[in-house]
């Protein structure tokens, strides 16, 4: 069994032999232990992204409301002239005019607005507290399966660094264009709805309805990337600590994937994911919407944990 010392601490040869004493005991003769504890996706980091995107979102709708009379107004103006009419004549062309002015007005406003916000540095906030909650939970994993305590700053380095910033960046690209993608389709039922002759009222409910689906989206991503960041995260915890596979577990509930299903209960290895009924190959977490974890399987022989020295020793 390799037991990894910190850094440049170390222990000496009794709390050293105690250490390895402790965890054997926990294995009980077996060359494999599944960990007693299931380790979680942090809810509340998914909760503060989903914070964060509805405060971004807010911006768009602050826009959208303020400029929803000047929209009304060019809309039904031009309208009403080609009813008069009886006959299609400039209004298109008049409209189109009014409304790109408008929503580039709305665009110019926006960024100022976003560019305020500090989205990429919410999301690098993000990122930090979905590791300290994710080394959270691998602790617990770790305690309560082999009863000791693991050094939570071996989890600060270069490696984690980059992972956290990328995920940021790959975030920030995610998130920044739903509001333009938003303005862009709200044009759009502002142009098809004078064509195909809606009235007014049922043209700004579809801009409203697309705002509300541009808000799920948001959303979905939020709760879609804390689940891939956590098992990004526990993937490489795992086979740092000289983990190489682990027991598939589900949710365990009605949201759960038929093929994700399928795979509860099963032992993958971390160098091979499995191939999914839907014909995707994942680990947990990696697949859209999964909320799927790898539950560690503590082997014997590859142990390599950053052990926690400052904790006294006992054997029970």
């Amino acid at each position: 069994m390799v037991i990894f010392i910190y850094g440049e601490i170390s222990m000496d040869d009794k709390n050293r032999r105690l250490y390895v004493e402790k965890i054997r005991k926990k294995f009980y003769g077996h060359d494999n232990l599944k960990s007693k504890y299931i380790p979680q996706i942090p809810q509340s980091a998914e909760r503060e992204y989903i914070r964060v995107v509805n405060e971004y979102m807010r911006l768009l709708k602050q826009e959208i409301e303020n400029a929803i009379p000047k929209i009304k107004d060019s809309y039904k103006g031009n309208r009403d002239a080609d009813i008069k009419e009886g006959v299609r004549t400039d209004s298109f062309t008049d409209l189109m005019l009014k409304i790109n002015e408008i929503f580039a007005r709305i665009e110019s406003k926006l960024i100022k607005k976003v560019s305020g916000y500090g989205l990429r540095k919410k999301l690098e906030n993000l990122a930090n507290l979905n590791r300290k909650l994710t080394v959270k939970e691998w602790k617990k994993a770790i305690r309560s399966t082999l009863g000791i305590d693991i050094r939570e700053d071996y989890y600060l380095g270069d490696f984690y660094n980059e992972q956290l910033q990328d995920w940021a960046k790959q975030n920030v690209d995610l998130i920044s264009t739903i509001p333009n993608d938003s303005l862009a389709k709200m044009r759009e039922i502002v142009y098809n709805g004078y064509i195909s002759g809606k009235t007014t009222t049922r043209m700004l409910k579809e801009i409203q309805r697309a705002y509300k689906v541009s808000l799920k989206h948001a959303r979905l991503i939020a709760r879609d990337q804390t689940a891939k960041l956590n098992g990004q995260i526990q993937r490489h915890q795992q086979i740092d600590a000289g983990i190489t596979e682990y027991i598939w577990c589900t949710c365990g509930d009605e949201r759960v994937r038929e093929s994700h299903r399928a795979l509860n209960g099963k032992k993958f290895s971390w160098d091979n994911p499995p191939l999914n009924s839907d014909g995707r190959a994942c680990h947990p977490g990696e697949d859209y919407q999964c909320r799927c974890i790898g539950r560690p399987v503590f082997n014997n022989s590859n142990l390599n944990l950053p052990i926690d020295d400052s904790v006294e020793v006992t054997i029970k």
